[in-house]
C-alpha cells in the first residue's frame, strides 16, 4: 500500500453564456445539400450522406415548429408544464420562431418574453442554432424587436442532433436490467466524468453534441447531456441555473419522491488529482440536498423557482454506506467504500464525516501513522480475496472542507 496526501485546488468551471438569453454557438463542418424535402432529406455528416425520413427514431424530421430533427428525449417540461396559458403562448411562439430560424421577432412584454426564452434554453436541448441577439426599433409597432443571429443551418443542427442521438444510444446500451434508477444516474454521472474533458473555449462545449460526441464540455454541456440521458431512462429531472463565483448550470433529479442536485461538472476532478489519478470519480455533488449545494452554489429562480431538494436516502454516502458519525464507524465506512469500489473496478471511493472534529481527528490519525498498512491491510485483504484483484490504497483530503476523505484504489 502507499500513502499520498493531496490538497484540493478549487475548480473554476463556468458557462460563457449570458443567462438572460439563449447563446449556443456551434459550427459543424461540411454540411451540404440545401434541398430539404418536407418528409425526408439527406444530411452530409462526417464525409457521408445520410438519408433521413419521418420514421427516424419515431419522430418527424421536420414539423411546423422546427426545421431540423429533434431526437426523442431532447425536451424537458418541468417549468413549462406549469406556465399560464399566456406564458405558454409566448413559449410556443419562441419555439416556432427559433425553430424556423426567424430573424426579427416582436417581444412586447420583455419580462414574460425573457422568462420564456430562458425556459426554451433550459428545456429544449436540441435548440443549438442561436448565437446571440440584438435590439432593433420597429417603427411600425413603435417597439423594440429582437433580432436573432444563427450560426447553424437546419441541416447542421440535424447532423449534430443525429450524432448526439447515436452516441446516447451507445451509452444507454450499458444499462442492465438489474440497475435501479440510482445506479443508472451514477452510470450517467460516471460516464460523463470519465469521458468528457472540461473545456470552456471549445465551440461545442455547451451542447449535448460537445459532451457526448466530441467529449469536450463545460457546465452547460454536462448538464444538457445528463438531462438527455435521464430523459431516455425515464427519470424525472430538470436543469438548474445559478452561480458559484461565476454563472453555472447543473441538474436536479427526482428519485423516491424526493429531488436531489447533481453537479457533474464539479465532480470532475481537476488539477493535481486528475493528473495523478485520471480515472478517479468524485461524488460530493452527486444526489445532494439544497443545504449541501448552497455551501458554494447560489440557485437562481430561472425561469421560475426550481424544486426543493431535501431527500437523503439516495445520497451517494447513504447509498454506499460511507457516512461516519462516530470513531467506531470509520473503519466500517472505509471498508464499505473500498469494497464497493473494488467490486466495480473503480479507482476512487469516499467517506463523509458528520462533524469537523471527527474528520480532523481521523485525518490526523492517518497522517501520523507511518505504516498505513497496519490500518488498511485487513480491509484490502478481504477485498482482494472477494474480487480476485491486487490493490493498493492511498487517501486524499481533496474535499477536506466538506469533511470527506477520498480513497485512491490502484490495481496491480
Amino acid at each position: 500500500m502507499t500513502f499520498d496526501l493531496l490538497k484540493r485546488s478549487k475548480k473554476n468551471i463556468f458557462s460563457r453564456s449570458v443567462f438572460a438569453v439563449i447563446v449556443s454557438a456551434m459550427l459543424l463542418t461540411s454540411c451540404e445539400d440545401d434541398d430539404i424535402g418536407r418528409d425526408s432529406y439527406r444530411i452530409f455528416s462526417d464525409g457521408t450522406y445520410i438519408e433521413v425520413d419521418t420514421g427516424h427514431s419515431g419522430q418527424s424530421k421536420k414539423n411546423d415548429d422546427a426545421a431540423f430533427y429533434i431526437p426523442k428525449g431532447m425536451t424537458n417540461n418541468y417549468f413549462s408544464i406549469n406556465f399560464s396559458d399566456d406564458e405558454k403562448e409566448v413559449y410556443d411562439q419562441i419555439l416556432k420562431d427559433l425553430g424556423t430560424f426567424k430573424e426579427q421577432v416582436i417581444s412586447s412584454d420583455n419580462t414574460v418574453y425573457n422568462r420564456m426564452l430562458n425556459a426554451v434554453r433550459i428545456e429544449q436541448l436540441a435548440y443549438t442554432q442561436v448565437s446571440g441577439w440584438d435590439w432593433v426599433y420597429n417603427t411600425d409597432t413603435q417597439s423594440l424587436d429582437r433580432v436573432f443571429q444563427y450560426r447553424l443551418t437546419a441541416d447542421q443542427v440535424s447532423s449534430m442532433n443525429i450524432a448526439a442521438e447515436k452516441a446516447a444510444k451507445e451509452i444507454m446500451s450499458g444499462i442492465t436490467e438489474d440497475m435501479d434508477d440510482y445506479e443508472k444516474l451514477k452510470y450517467f454521472h460516471d460516464w460523463l466524468v470519465l469521458n468528457c474533458d472540461t473545456d470552456t473555449d471549445y465551440e461545442y462545449s455547451n451542447t449535448i453534441y460537445g459532451a457526448l460526441v466530441k467529449k469536450e464540455a463545460m457546465c452547460e454541456g454536462y448538464a444538457k447531456a445528463f438531462a438527455y440521458l435521464c430523459n431516455l431512462a425515464g427519470i424525472e429531472n430538470t436543469i438548474v441555473v445559478g452561480e458559484t463565483d461565476v454563472p453555472h448550470m447543473w441538474n436536479m433529479v427526482k428519485l423516491g419522491g424526493n429531488w436531489y442536485h447533481v453537479d457533474v461538472t464539479w465532480d470532475d476532478a481537476d488539477n493535481r488529482l486528475h493528473e495523478k489519478y485520471p480515472n478517479v470519480i468524485l461524488y460530493q455533488y452527486f444526489m445532494i440536498t439544497d443545504s449541501v449545494l448552497e455551501n458554494n452554489h447560489i440557485i437562481w429562480n430561472v425561469p421560475s423557482e426550481p424544486p426543493k431538494a431535501n431527500g437523503r436516502n439516495e445520497n451517494y454516502f447513504a447509498r454506499e454506506g460511507t457516512d461516519v458519525s462516530s470513531e467506531d464507524e470509520f473503519f466500517t465506512a472505509a471498508e464499505n467504500a473500498i469494497m464497493n469500489a473494488v467490486s466495480r473496478g473503480e479507482q476512487g471511493a469516499m467517506v463523509k464525516f458528520e462533524t469537523s472534529d471527527l474528520f480532523i481527528s481521523t485525518a490526523a490519525m492517518l497522517m501520523n501513522d507511518k505504516e498505513l498498512n497496519s490500518i488498511f491491510d485487513p480491509i484490502i485483504s478481504r477485498a482482494e480475496a472477494a474480487y480476485g484483484k491486487n490493490v493498493n490504497v492511498s487517501w486524499t483530503d481533496y474535499y477536506a472542507q466538506y469533511r470527506i476523505i477520498t480513497f485512491i484504489i490502484e490495481y496491480n
